[in-house]
Parts: structure tokens; C-alpha cells; sequence
């Protein structure tokens, strides 16, 4: 099922497996990657609804979501999940982020901090953050792609993401470069509040951590920014680090992999 549910910058689109909310004993919030969209949790969706209640939200500016305000930050971002997950009458959730979507999880958990709303979180792989780093990728992660006669711009994000992803998904690139051209006017609308949040969402991890949330993270391959400038992933003491078997986007290339380790995680408490 799918549907749209209002806030304060319009609408969110979602997609939904399982019971409702108000009927689920657990509910599962997964966030996508950017310049992605929830389609992405498509093949697993009807699995992990079969034991929770699912519901994968389009990040506002990607999908079918409203744009999010220019400048707003992480905090801003998770207040607007925060409302549409009330909205939906969403109480106690297990956010799912994978990267951009795993510091958005984080900065929900950090929002209903105290509440007792978020008790377990499945994140992406961790990594320090460094100022100077952050702020380089803030400004020249995705820069503004110009589109020309000669269709240059399809071979270059074909060739970015073959270089973050490898070429064993040929349909997976092909998606993703659809989806970025689509989206032209608001794909690389968060990066900056994503990287420029990454001292906060580090210490907003800590926190949650020290708190009491078990936190799961899933760790890939490997992880590069660019083919010379690789991820280095960092074990935070108090977490689950469950080794996935492929270099990302789980929830299609190692389906069975991440169903698992999700719901490992979310019904944790059963156990």
C-alpha cells in the first residue's frame, strides 16, 4: 500500500506492509538512501511486513515527497518524520536508515530522545567524522549537474555509481541514474545537512548509546566516496555490527541478508 500523509512542508509519500500501526506490536521505519526514494525497499517490503508493521518514507525532495526548505538541517528533517509518524499514529519504531537515511534515523531517535519511542535503530556503517571532510563533501558531493545535447550527464552518474557500487547490478545503476535525473532540481537538496550534521549525529549516536539503545549496524564490503578516497567504517563500543555481504544498497542486492538482520534487531525484545 501506499499513501501521503501532511506536514508542515507537505507531503510525505510512504509505502506501507503489514498491520497498521495502532495493530503492530512492532513498527519498522525505513529510510532510504539518497538520491534514492522508498522504492528501493520494494523487495523486501512484504517480508518485513509479515512480522511488523513497515512503513518506507520518501525523504522530502526525492520520490514523490514535497521539497524540504532551503537550509534546513538534520533536526529540521526529523521533526517533520516526527510529525508525519504521529500523524500515522506511530508510538514506539525501529528506524532503519542506510546511509543519508541512517543519519536521518539517528537525528529521529535523537528528536523522541527520553521518550522511550525509540529503543533499537539499524544503521549504515559508522565513521568519525572530520570537519574538514565534511565540509568539502557539503559543498562538492553532488554538485549541479548540467544537462547538454550529447546526454552527457547519463554517462557521468553512470560512472559515479559504478564506481560506488560496482557493476554486478546493472539494474540498480540504471534506476538510480533514473531516478537522479528525474529528481535533477532536488537530488542533492540534503547532502549538505547530512554532511554538515556529521559531528552531531556522531555524538547524538554516543548519547543514544549510552542511554540504553541497542543499536545494529550494517556494515558493507566496502565503502568509498570516490575510487581514490575510501569509507573508513569504526566498531562504536555498545553496538551490533552485522557484516553484510555486498558493498550496498542491501535491501536489493542481499535481500535475505537484511531481512534478517532487521528483524533481529526489531524484535529483539521478544527474545
Amino acid at each position: 500500500m501506499r499513501g501521503y500523509v501532511d506536514t508542515d512542508w507537505g507531503q510525505l509519500h510512504y509505502r506501507h506492509s503489514g498491520p497498521t500501526a495502532a495493530a503492530a506490536r512492532d513498527v519498522v521505519v525505513l529510510l532510504h538512501e539518497s538520491p534514492r526514494s522508498s522504492i528501493v525497499y520494494q523487495p523486501v517490503l512484504d517480508r518485513l511486513g509479515e512480522k511488523a508493521a513497515v512503513y518506507a518514507f520518501d525523504t522530502p525532495g526525492f520520490g514523490s515527497s514535497d521539497s524540504a526548505p532551503a537550509g534546513a538541517v538534520l533536526a529540521d528533517y526529523a521533526r517533520i518524520f516526527v510529525q508525519a509518524l504521529d500523524a500515522l499514529g506511530v508510538e514506539s519504531f525501529v528506524p532503519v536508515g542506510m546511509k543519508t537515511g541512517s543519519s536521518l534515523a539517528t537525528a529521529i531517535a535523537a528528536t523522541v530522545r527520553g521518550t522511550g519511542r525509540v529503543e533499537r535503530m539499524v544503521l549504515y556503517g559508522l565513521s568519525e567524522p572530520s570537519t574538514r571532510d565534511s565540509e568539502h563533501w557539503a559543498q562538492n558531493w553532488a554538485p549541479e549537474l548540467e544537462v547538454t545535447a550529447d546526454g552527457a550527464i547519463f554517462g557521468h552518474l553512470w560512472r559515479k555509481n559504478v564506481g560506488i557500487y560496482g557493476i554486478e547490478c546493472p539494474g540498480q545503476l540504471a534506476q538510480c541514474v533514473a531516478e537522479t535525473v528525474v529528481n535533477l532540481d532536488r537530488y542533492n537538496s540534503i547532502y549538505p545537512a547530512v554532511f554538515r550534521g556529521h559531528q552531531q549525529t556522531w555524538d547524538d549516536n554516543l548519547a543514544l548509546i549510552a542511554d540504553g539503545v541497542a543499536v545494529t549496524v550494517l556494515e558493507p564490503t566496502e565503502a568509498q566516496m570516490t575510487p581514490d578516497v575510501p569509507i573508513e567504517f569504526v566498531h562504536v563500543p555498545g553496538t551490533k555490527v552485522v557484516k553484510m555481504p555486498v558493498n550496498g544498497q542491501f535491501a536489493v542486492r542481499a535481500p535475505d541478508a537484511f531481512v534478517e538482520a532487521v528483524l533481529d534487531a526489531a524484535l529483539a525484545a521478544r527474545a
